[in-house]
């Protein structure tokens, strides 16, 4: 409750300050932006029993921002971002940002859906290219192979997790900020009021949590022409047990990154561990479990002249697997690949990755190669 009530605080404190927001004439300013891809890939692996060696995909997003400034200098406003869902063929729209926020000399406090700090600020390895690197498309191209949890989640567990929340962050003062945000709930988004402890069964890990908070900061400087950058984030949270009463462990996930540029140069690597966070809870019924630790780590670098950007990466991920047997899942991925700016908001990308996934499932174990063609539209 004490996290609840700093943020509903720092929220108070914010709008007050901004008394004058009744009184303002401002007009708000909107702005329509967004961005768009078109991908295609080919695919060589060694569990491809019924699989296409090639596919589509792609995807459009549009970003609205009402804006305005009150006279006293505080400006407000929300955003709402939304677009196709590359999830399904269902042609369904749907939005993955809608919230509103507040901007002043006590910083930012912004509230609705959104996604964690680190997903937002963290470092990790560069990916300014390609479809992103070891941040990119290739998880959508594993077919039927299950690879490591922590694959597609850099960050801090769940961090990505687009749900209700409300954020503080603080002004930027000696190239430091730092930033708290909390949740109510996991699984709940937009109108929806969920006051449930508990969640649908999930086999043996969940991703339902409440009392969500992530704390945590970055850096940002230069020193002549070398510039600096580091993060580091932390998030925790109550795993919801479900209703036909398996017990998981809480969430407890750490996350640090470090990136190091000059003269075009980039070179960055990051390192989360999320432990346990999630697992089902040792029972009679489960005694011959793996406990591996979550955890993932990232390097790689990138070069830039001109309009061209050059760049490769190294990603390593492992969770448990399955835990009803000894051992853990890990996947591996080699990767390169590049960028040219065609035109301002134009790019065009190719990327190539080798990958490698261990399992402690019997028949589990793939490895292959994908080859991503990437064409970006930024507006």
């Amino acid at each position: 409750m004490s996290r609840i009530a700093l943020l509903v605080g720092v929220a108070s404190v914010a709008l007050a300050s901004g008394s004058a927001l009744a009184q303002s004439k401002s007009k708000f300013d909107i702005t329509v932006g967004g961005d768009a891809y078109f991908e295609a890939g080919i695919v060589g692996q060694d569990r491809d029993q019924g699989l296409r060696s090639t596919d589509f995909r792609n995807r459009l997003r549009l970003v609205v921002t009402p804006i305005a400034k009150a006279d006293n200098g505080l400006e407000y406003g929300a955003r709402i971002r939304f677009g196709t869902d590359t999830a399904n063929a269902n042609r369904a729209t749907v939005s993955d940002r809608a919230y509103i926020f507040v901007n002043g000399s006590f910083g930012t406090v912004s509230a609705g859906q959104q996604n964690g700090l680190s997903d937002e600020y963290a470092i990790i390895a560069p990916s300014d290219w390609g479809t992103g690197g070891v941040d990119g498309s290739f998880p959508a191209y594993f077919g039927n192979t299950a690879s490591a949890g922590t694959t597609g989640n850099l960050r801090t567990l769940i961090s990505g997790n687009s749900s209700t929340r409300i954020t503080y962050l603080t002004p930027k003062f000696s190239g430091f900020q730092f930033g708290v945000t909390y949740q109510p709930n996991s699984d709940s988004v937009n109108t929806d009021v969920n006051r449930l402890k508990t969640a649908t069964p999930n086999g043996n890990t969940t991703g339902a949590y409440r009392d969500v908070f992530e704390v945590g900061g970055n850096y940002a400087g230069t020193f002549g022409d070398v510039s600096l950058g580091a993060s580091l984030y932390y998030s925790g949270g109550k795993a919801k047990n479900s209703t036909a009463g398996v017990t998981y462990e809480d969430l407890s996930s750490t996350m640090a990154g470090l990136s190091v540029g000059y003269a075009g140069f980039k070179v960055a690597g990051s390192y989360a561990w999320s432990g346990k966070s999630g697992y089902v809870k040792q029972t009679s019924l489960v005694t011959a479990r793996s406990r591996e630790a979550q955890n993932v780590w990232t390097l790689g670098a990138q070069y830039t002249t001109g309009p061209i950007t050059v760049g490769l990466g190294y990603l390593n991920a492992q969770d448990a697997g399955s835990l009803t047997t000894a051992g853990k899942l890990k996947t591996e991925l080699f990767t390169i690949g590049a960028k040219y700016v065609v035109a301002p908001g134009l790019s065009v990308g190719p990327e190539f990755d080798h990958f490698k996934i261990r399992s402690d499932v019997a028949g589990g174990n793939d490895k292959g190669n994908i080859f991503l063609a990437r064409t970006d539209l930024a507006f």
